[in-house]
């Protein structure tokens, strides 16, 4: 795994806006604190998310390209999903209520 890939996918713009986008569309699924300050946009919390997306497993080799690049878009809209479902009790304990 390349800790470069993983620190580029993180600082990745488009891969930060799907991310957020998939912890919106599972906060509408839920009525819990973390689901509430989603949808208030509290930034430490979108950005939480965006983190541990970028670390998942695998997810740093899928989208090396070998030469110092990455292709965001390789990760794909199932596997966001699935690493945020998997990253939501995570960021419920480290931001457990409303501000």
């Amino acid at each position: 795994m390349s800790y470069h890939a993983q620190a580029l996918l993180t600082s990745d713009a488009t891969f930060q806006g799907r991310s957020y986008s998939a912890a919106v569309q599972q906060a509408a699924q839920f009525d819990d604190a973390l689901s509430a300050q989603i949808r208030r946009g509290d930034s430490d919390v979108l950005l939480a998310f965006v983190r541990l997306n970028a670390a998942g497993p695998g997810i740093a080799d899928k989208v090396d390209q070998g030469d110092g690049t990455i292709d965001q878009s390789l990760v794909t809209d199932a596997d966001l999903l699935s690493l945020t479902q998997a990253n939501w009790p995570i960021v419920a304990a480290l931001y457990p209520s409303a501000p």
